[in-house]
């Protein structure tokens, strides 16, 4: 592409080191991010090194974050244990054994899009690989299956039971398994679930893109599935990750309101009431009128941030355009969003140009004052920006910090329009390249109705070693829970008043922490190509060419495929 070759950036396009056909890992990604920005992103990626016996060796990610294989085959299904990957036979193998029971849905699995984590049970670690034909063996065969006999895979992980790949033909075949076992190698923060009476349900995350100690601030999740049980809601947050996690406080907030309002929470904590969403009158990408439909449902039809455009700006948006009643004064913008997967990857290409040094930089990090930080962030435009059109240009409204990859949030923005004339308004919502998926965009002209919110301190907190871990999570006084190991796990109970079926009622998870990256990168630190992301926008620019230098390398790929038919 034209723009790659006169790129800063092209001696970072870490995964095009060649044209040769020897690999399929550049494929298998390319792949595997058109995938994820058409609305199914659950995983973050990070690359494998080129030869078979490195990426067979990625299979040990299975174990050490308990993954449990089972193979689909007709109406028939088995657990395949000591999973082996065969790169050059595209093919796996294992032992074939029969489904643990902790592994048994209630449920058929193709019967429901979400799957729930009973409490206890393993669900949340199950692969599912779905193959053509019906296969007979017995218990103990030790047996191989092809990559051009799996059909789809799915990854049992928050929204479980989504397939994330469906597999056409050996080349795809290839791509899918190499995915699974790089999906399960993904970044993100705390996981939070919560009970819903009988289960726990996957909710969100916690503290999300809070890497140092001196960079914490409140977060709010909104948590739409806690049921009480004897006037009581649980909550359990869970390291299933490579990172340290440091948790300060939680706590849960109560709104009792009435059935026709939704309640949401701004970025500080302020509450907010939707009683009259209008949806926008059109949408211009890029300044080029688009399709209003991914803005009109929550449905993980989003907007992605992935235009081409006809210059070299990295920096993409979106503008939206909603009638607005002559003497309304404020408006609530009710936004549905979440950090794209292709943030998080790019994010890690960025942090192996330490190479061996990344342990001291991260070290060193801790301490950094935090206005360098988020000066760096504004300036590489990860947050999702907020604009409103007036007479003089576009006005800044808000900055949108991450909120992370895995599960989308409901979000709202206060906008004021007392320098707005006339029955329309505009918001231009915009960010670096692939950075964020916005799936549903309301506004709200109505006003705030008064409403109190009951604070709730945990009233007991039972970590995975039956120690009682309270005092640690409810106060904000640094004194941290801390889980270091994959599958650490905290149950949170909170009391609360008796249930009043009169009224609805919303609850919120306040809370406060950070996190560490566990990461062991090898090689000799690149500080000359490290300081070019000192300039502002290089970060957006990094983001763009490494896109352009996989689908430039994917569709050379499908040329060469498609001659040697």
């Amino acid at each position: 592409m034209k723009s790659q070759a006169n790129s800063k950036f092209r001696p970072l396009n870490f995964l095009v080191k060649n044209k040769k056909i020897t690999s399929f890992i550049s494929v298998f990604l390319t792949l595997l991010f058109l995938n994820l920005v058409i609305g199914c992103s659950y995983y973050n990626v990070r690359s494998l090194t080129t030869n078979s016996e490195t990426i067979a060796g990625q299979v040990d990610v299975f174990a050490e974050t308990q993954k449990y294989i089972i193979i689909h085959s007709g109406s028939d299904s088995w657990h395949l244990n000591r999973l082996e990957v065969n790169e050059n036979d595209k093919s796996i193998s294992g032992i074939v054994q029969n489904v643990d029971s902790k592994h048994i849905p209630k449920k058929p699995r193709e019967t429901q899009k979400t799957h729930r984590n009973k409490a206890g049970k393993e669900g949340l670690n199950e692969v599912h690989f779905y193959i053509k034909t019906n296969m007979s063996n017995n218990i103990g065969d030790y047996i191989t299956i092809p990559f051009t006999e799996i059909s789809s895979i799915s990854v049992n992980d928050i929204n479980t039971g989504r397939t994330i790949l469906s597999v056409i033909g050996g080349i795809v075949g290839t791509i899918a398994v190499v995915t699974i076992i790089v999906a399960l190698t993904k970044s993100s923060c705390p996981f939070v679930y919560v009970s819903d009476g009988e289960e726990f349900i996957f909710s969100g995350e916690l503290y999300p893109g809070i890497l140092t100690a001196n960079q914490q601030h409140n977060d709010y999740l909104l948590l739409p599935n806690i049921k009480p049980i004897n006037n009581e809601y649980s909550i359990k947050i869970s390291n299933e990750l490579k990172e340290i996690q440091y948790t300060d406080f939680v706590q849960l907030l109560e709104v009792e309101h009435s059935e026709n309002l939704q309640v949401l929470l701004d970025k500080n904590g302020n509450l907010h009431t939707f009683s009259n969403i209008n949806s926008p009158k059109d949408v211009l990408i890029d300044n080029i009128t688009s399709n209003t439909k991914p803005a009109l449902a929550k449905d993980d039809n989003s907007y992605l941030f992935n235009t081409e455009i006809n210059n070299s700006s990295s920096l993409r948006d979106i503008q939206l355009r909603f009638n607005k009643p002559l003497q309304a004064e404020r408006a609530k913008l009710f936004l549905t969003v979440k950090n794209s997967m292709w943030l998080d990857y790019i994010f890690g290409k960025f942090n192996e140009q330490f190479g061996s040094y990344y342990s001291e930089f991260q070290k060193n990090q801790q301490n950094a004052p935090i206005e360098k930080s988020k000066t760096w962030k504004n300036e590489q435009n990860i947050p999702l920006s907020v604009y409103l059109k007036t007479e003089k240009g576009w006005d800044l409204v808000d900055k949108i910090d991450v909120v992370g990859p895995m599960a989308s949030r409901d979000i709202a923005v206060s906008i004021n329009l007392n320098n707005i004339k006339g029955d329309e308004i505009v918001i231009k919502l915009e960010t670096g390249f692939m950075f964020w998926e916005v799936d549903y965009v309301g506004i709200d002209f109505s006003k705030n109705e008064m409403l109190s919110i009951n604070y709730i301190n945990p009233s007991k907190a039972i970590d995975d070693n039956n120690i009682d871990v309270t005092p640690l999570l409810s106060a904000i006084d640094n004194k941290f829970f801390v889980q270091p190991d994959v599958g650490d796990q905290v149950v949170v109970t909170f009391k609360t008043s008796k249930y009043n079926t009169d009224f609805k009622k919303t609850f919120f998870l306040k809370n406060r922490g950070y996190y560490n990256y566990i990461r062991a990168y090898e090689g000799e630190p690149n500080f000359q190509k490290l300081k070019l992301f000192r300039e502002a926008g290089a970060f957006t620019d990094f983001s763009m060419f490494e896109y352009e230098a996989l689908m430039d390398y994917g569709n050379q790929f499908d040329l060469v495929a498609s001659n040697t038919k």
